[in-house]
């Protein structure tokens, strides 16, 4: 008479009066397989970008080799190079699964020819999953619907989504490559520790008087009355030696007493008429008269009213006044200048700046520890 097998196990279900003298042969080895199925463990590599198919068989206790699906807790190990899936046969069975790989690739398990509802594990990560027929892998961590309770310690590693309650009475560790979603969070935080939203030595400015818990206020000379000024080069950098408050609360007088001035200059001087003063003495010829005759020793003729040179025969001569004539056209000329100012300097006007009375808010830089 012919044995049937399980459909999730692949345990031996024996006929009535078959199997004589196998019985309790074949019973130890179905017990094998339940024994992996309820807490054995399976280290398998999957190194490499094959996809790999756990195995199966009919009452194999064999479950390291031909019966790989059997076991209750299986840690992938390797070095990936390239994506890849894990299948298992596709029925009703419950696993914890590490992904305990290398390499900078996805891992995803999905029943036998259902690779479209498969669940991606983190590297890193421990997640409980079932395959629940029809629908594909479930990950009860991924996907909890309900109220999670946890009363001692929790290592989230994976990614975890809560739609319901989370209860935690003791502590929640995140890992590096954890990830906890919320819309909101119910609270002001005042009981959690080791959350830390920024990274060590990371420099914020606060509009109060003294740093946050979990900060340190920075001091330095270079900060203190100081203003802001944004950049969009490297920041952290300071500068400057003006106080803020003496450079806005208090005026300024600028008098720094000549200023140099040089370069080339040329022009023309304005017209100029000169009076009369002004010219130097001068005669002219009279305008229109011809000059008299020489007359080395003129004498005066009583009789005919005129002069006559002793020594030579007289002649007359009649004694014409004369008339001088004013020269030039009167008016005024320009005279062209051109040169070059080397070492000139002119006096400057004090400026005063009154003092301004500036809003502002004192807000301090505080680093995180």
């Amino acid at each position: 008479m012919a044995s049937n097998y399980s459909d999730r196990l692949k345990l031996e279900l024996m006929e009535a009066g078959a199997n004589s003298g196998v019985w309790g042969n074949n019973t130890n080895e179905n017990l094998e397989v339940v024994d992996a199925a309820i807490g054995g463990y399976l280290s398998k590599s999957v190194a490499g970008s094959t996809n790999v198919t756990l195995t199966q068989a009919n009452r194999d206790p064999n479950v390291e080799t031909t019966n790989e699906s059997a076991n209750k807790i299986i840690e992938f190990t390797g070095t990936l190079t390239g994506n890849i899936y894990v299948f298992v046969p596709a029925v009703e069975k419950e696993y914890i699964f590490y992904n305990n790989t290398a390499g900078a690739f996805s891992l995803t398990v999905a029943p036998t020819g259902h690779s479209a509802n498969g669940v991606a594990i983190t590297q890193g990560a421990h997640t409980i999953m079932y395959n629940k027929a029809g629908t594909g892998m479930v990950d009860l961590f991924a996907n909890s619907l309900g109220t999670l309770s946890v009363k001692g310690t929790a290592n989230i590693v994976g990614d975890t989504t809560m739609t319901g309650t989370l209860t935690v009475n003791s502590a929640v560790t995140l890992n590096a490559n954890g990830l906890v979603s919320a819309t909101s969070f119910t609270g002001n935080g005042a009981g959690l520790s080791g959350v830390d939203p920024f990274e060590a030595n990371t420099s914020m400015i606060f509009n109060q008087a003294s740093a946050p818990t979990g900060w340190t206020k920075q001091t330095g000379a270079a900060l203190a009355n100081t203003a802001m000024s944004i950049v969009t080069g490297t920041g952290g950098g300071t500068g400057g030696a003006d106080s803020f408050y003496s450079t806005f609360t208090s005026s300024k007088t600028v008098n720094t007493g000549t200023i140099p001035v040089s370069g080339s200059l040329s022009g023309t001087v304005g017209d100029t008429t000169l009076s009369t003063p002004q010219i130097a003495s001068h005669n002219h010829k009279p305008s229109g008269q011809s000059p008299a005759p020489y007359n080395p020793n003129p004498q005066w003729n009583w009789l005919t009213s005129s002069f006559y040179n002793r020594n030579a025969e007289p002649w007359p001569f009649s004694f014409q006044p004369q008339t001088w004539q004013p020269a030039g056209g009167g008016g005024s000329h320009a005279h062209p200048f051109s040169g070059s100012l080397s070492s000139a300097s002119t006096a400057d006007t004090p400026l005063s700046i009154p003092a301004m009375n500036v809003k502002y808010a004192n807000v301090i830089v505080a680093n995180k520890d």
